[in-house]
């Protein structure tokens, strides 16, 4: 959650000032994962369910499968859109046919296995009513949601909230980046020397996108590349690139390329014709040798139309949240890393060595994003690497370690973004005793705490009642601080999601390494994939501090899970329990035998500072 004190707020209805806050801190770089818009989409379950059927039954193609039709049945019971008549009633049927009793009990009689024709012919003819409709019906409810003349209530900020985040996941999916998304916040829906409506229906018009071909003309230099095409004679095509010889104004010897691309806008026309030259001057390097090719900022497009556009550069980082420790804490983490060294064998110490390197190549070399992604896969498959005493693949031992380190990051984080925003605006609050406390100077555990005071909340939602969404926010994690067992299910919640995720980053991992293949959506995922690996490192140092007898990277993790477990449960405590069995448990907290409580999260977040 963000506030953008930037914002001028005279002549917007709440809802209205609610949408514009909702849009730019999904779409800012700096936000944190939890906060960001999210990966998946309806489009995109599609797209990976339908990629997956030509597998087979090889590589776990049934397992994948499954995931993947869990993941589309909750997006289908979620996306109140899919209930337009444009969609032809499709997702219903998809619906009914996935939402049956044990489903899933078998992964080879799962309705996607059962009926795989049906639901191929079912998944393409869902794509493309999408592909057509889904933006206008999309942005249609959104209006309708946005004018409502009643005040909102959190139910309304909900809905707003899911329908801006499916669109911008959307169209994700379809290639426009991230930093366009922000900048529709930043250009047009910020401008307020226009009015809402205006800015609005603008804002609408650019996401109302359509497919169309694009021109992207590229420049770079280098003096052989220059000399080899000029000794040619004509334009070279290769690769989907046509390159043209030519001296700048500057009279530095020059190379223009010509990508002819389908996409949605022009900056996702940029990114596509990135994605196709990258492949193109792998193979023209060769002939260069070591010479760099310095590849200029600017860049021109030029739209079916004719027309043209010329664009000085821009960049489409998303940033991790790399500052999670504070200064106060590097002595802490410095002291544990140190003790893991000094007492694991040389085997686990070269583990964390090695995680710790391949992190720190994932950094340093951004030559290419697939690098990138691979050097921070290696480095969190380093880390969980026999953290389980059972024989797992590669990518299992990942996912028994990560989500859980997950699970309880999600808390860290919220905290963290709240404390940002105390931070940001001065605040200093009461308690209900009358004790003034300064959230943005406090330690995590203390905020936890003082989210549980009914005095110093009403003061945090008065001094955000002019930043809706982020009041929103606020409301919505109080309301699972106050209440252990639904905290406990978020947890849970959101370490299944990621660990879903992992899955799929696992998928690209293999796309990779073996068929020397990439991805259009691989630097939103290798951001994802940095999160995860330094939240587990995270919690690797945190159980280390807490048990100074640790001695390896595998003994703390099984510490933490050990931990994890016990903690979840005092949260939630159906966790882990077989589901025939907890229709007991809900009788013993009914009867107040069993109280849920947070003791044991207090405790992990007093760790943090």
């Amino acid at each position: 959650m963000r506030i953008d004190v930037r914002l001028r707020r005279n002549g917007l209805s709440p809802r209205q000032l609610f949408f514009i806050e909702c849009w730019g801190s999904l779409a800012h770089k700096e936000s944190t994962d939890t906060d960001r818009v999210g990966f998946n989409n309806i489009l995109n379950a599609i797209n990976e369910l339908l990629s997956l059927f030509p597998q087979g039954n090889k590589f776990k193609g049934q397992d994948k499968r499954k995931r993947a039709a869990q993941e589309l049945l909750e997006l289908l019971k979620e996306d109140v859109v899919l209930s337009d008549d444009r969609f032809e009633s499709i997702p219903n049927q998809l619906k009914d046919m996935l939402d049956i009793k044990n489903a899933w009990s078998d992964k080879e009689r799962s309705p996607v296995e059962k009926h795989q024709g049906l639901m191929e012919s079912l998944f393409t003819q869902l794509k493309l009513t999408l592909e057509a409709h889904y933006l206008p019906a999309s942005l249609e409810r959104l209006e309708a949601e946005i004018s409502k003349g009643e005040f909102p209530s959190d139910s309304d900020y909900a809905c707003i909230t899911s329908l801006c985040n499916n669109i911008m996941s959307f169209l994700l999916t379809l290639g426009m980046p991230l930093t366009e998304c922000s900048l529709l916040y930043s250009r047009i829906l910020m401008n307020d020397r226009q009015t809402f409506d205006v800015r609005f229906r603008s804002w609408a018009e650019k996401v109302n996108v359509r497919s169309q071909q694009y021109i992207v003309s590229i420049t770079m230099e280098n003096e052989k590349f220059h000399d080899m095409l000029q000794q040619t004679g004509e334009p070279i095509l290769f690769n989907g690139c046509r390159y043209f010889h030519f001296t700048s104004d500057k009279y530095v010897p020059s190379v223009r390329t010509e990508i002819e691309v389908q996409a949605v806008s022009v900056l996702a026309a940029k990114v596509k014709a990135d994605f196709v030259l990258k492949d193109s001057l792998d193979v023209v390097a060769y002939m260069l040798g070591r010479g760099q090719i310095n590849t200029r900022s600017a860049f021109q497009v030029r739209d079916e139309a004719g027309n043209e556009t010329i664009i000085p550069g821009f960049s489409n980082e998303i940033l991790t949240n790399s500052d999670r420790l504070t200064m106060s804490e590097f002595g802490h983490f410095m002291s544990a890393i140190t003790g893991l060294f000094t007492r694991a064998s040389p085997e686990s110490a070269r583990k964390v060595s090695s995680a710790f390197h391949f992190l720190r190549n994932g950094l340093i070399n951004k030559t290419t994003q697939e690098n990138q992604f691979t050097s921070f896969w290696s480095a969190l498959e380093a880390l969980t690497l026999d953290v389980s005493s059972r024989q797992l693949d590669h990518d299992e031992h990942v996912v028994f370690t990560t989500p859980p380190c997950m699970g309880l990051d999600y808390v860290v984080k919220q905290l963290i973004s709240l404390r940002g925003i105390a931070r940001q605006l001065r605040l200093e609050l009461h308690l209900h005793d009358g004790r003034r406390v300064i959230p943005g100077e406090s330690d995590l555990d203390d905020i936890y705490t003082y989210l549980k005071d009914s005095e110093f909340t009403r003061q945090f939602g008065d001094a955000l009642s002019d930043y809706p969404y982020a009041s929103y926010m606020l409301r919505k994690f109080t309301g699972l601080c106050v209440q252990p067992r639904e905290l406990g299910k978020k947890i849970i919640r959101h370490a299944e999601k990621v660990e879903r995720h992992i899955y799929r980053l696992y998928i690209l991992r293999n796309t990779i390494v073996h068929n020397a293949e990439s991805n259009p959506y691989i630097q939103f995922l290798t951001v994802n994939l940095e999160h995860y690996l330094r939240g587990t490192i995270n919690a690797m140092f945190y159980t280390a501090s807490m048990l100074p007898v640790i001695r390896s990277p595998e003994e703390a993790f099984q510490r933490y899970l050990h931990m994890y477990e016990i903690l979840v449960n005092e949260l939630e405590p159906t966790f882990g329990i077989p589901p025939g069995e907890h229709r007991s448990i809900e009788s013993l907290i009914g009867q107040n035998k069993i109280t849920p409580a947070d003791s044991k999260l207090k405790a992990w977040l007093k760790l943090h500072k």
